[in-house]
């Protein structure tokens, strides 16, 4: 197949050519979860069976061995995650900020991470893309990409804080058909697969949100990274609409708000609102929050595409006809 014509002109691909790390084990006793029964315990084949025996490879991985890919992008996040390791909470460690990005930062950590895991995938799947945060764009021959953040939340990493994630996304013809969030300090691992639930650390996650019909807006939690990152005065005002509905607000947390999300584990439901998100930012996070029973949708309700920057996710679909509707008083 010929390289994605929506996502390389979204994204701008230009030409350009095993670490083991402690898988994690069992959430703590109360993040919602449900075993799962009838599967072999090495860990690895946890994190694949339930996902793998349900699929129809023929439409979600064409051409690709199911087993294998879901097997590579724990490979890939172990890689990143033994790098991240080495530097965390490391004294004097080097930054540098994104010439196009004034207020962003990258670490040796990012770039070293971000490099182990694009060389595993050209070693195992050479015809697969590589959209990267860091780096240069890998453009596809398979029809393919990975879509990769080393670590989303860098403030975060240098401040020692854990509540970064490395993020790994797979995406075929333009759908986002898998996605790994890694959290290698605390060691927490989602997978979500397009259409067939998500796990986390080993088992399917079971939202107590997801069903609650008498969700209201009144009584949930809106979360944004920051402030900062709604520019527009309609972003602000959107934001500003959504903060007097909401019970409360909270600031932080980059991608680890959106997996509390999924896990359902907030003592209140979330509406997750942000703006200014590239692909890479968003892209793994589409089959988790999806899997888990949540909603995840640009301000008008649309799916996600590889230009989206606005970004609005939710516990349910009721939650989230209500903050849309919020959003169009705003115009």
């Amino acid at each position: 197949m010929n390289i994605d014509r929506t996502i390389q002109e979204a994204i701008g691909i230009e030409g350009d050519r095993e670490i083991s790390a402690k898988s994690p084990t069992s959430p703590p006793p109360h993040f919602p979860t449900s075993p799962l029964p009838h599967f072999p315990t090495s860990p690895h084949s946890l994190l694949l069976s339930p996902v793998s025996c349900l699929l129809n490879s023929a439409v979600l991985f064409p051409l690709m061995n199911i087993d294998r890919t879901i097997q590579l992008a724990h490979q890939l996040a172990d890689a990143s995650g033994e790098i991240i390791r080495r530097y965390f909470r490391q004294p004097n460690l080097e930054t540098e900020t994104k010439l196009d990005q004034v207020s962003s930062i990258v670490t040796i950590a990012d770039q070293e991470a971000e490099e182990a895991m694009v060389a595993i995938i050209q070693r195992e799947l050479p015809e697969d893309g590589v959209i990267r945060e860091e780096g240069v764009n890998i453009p596809s021959e398979s029809g393919r990409y990975w879509v990769l953040d080393p670590i989303d939340g860098t403030s975060s990493f240098v401040k020692g804080l854990p509540i970064f994630g490395t993020l790994i996304g797979l995406v075929a013809e333009n759908q986002p058909i898998l996605g790994i969030v890694d959290q290698p300090i605390l060691g927490d691992r989602w997978l979500g697969v397009k259409g067939k639930g998500s796990l986390y650390n080993n088992q399917m996650i079971v939202n107590p949100y997801r069903q609650d019909r008498e969700l209201a807006l009144k009584n949930a939690c809106l979360a944004s990274t920051t402030p900062l990152m709604f520019i527009t005065e309609r972003q602000q005002a959107i934001a500003r609409q959504l903060q007097t509905v909401c019970k409360r607000t909270a600031f932080g947390g980059d991608c680890y708000n959106y997996m509390m999300l999924a896990t359902g584990c907030t003592a209140m439901a979330m509406v997750i609102l942000e703006s200014d998100l590239k692909y890479y930012d968003f892209c793994a996070l589409i089959p988790i929050i999806e899997g888990a029973g949540g909603i995840i949708s640009d301000w008008s309700g649309n799916p996600l595409k590889a230009d989206s920057s606005e970004v609005l996710a939710v516990s349910n679909s009721g939650l989230w006809r209500q903050v849309l509707e919020q959003i169009s008083r705003v115009g």
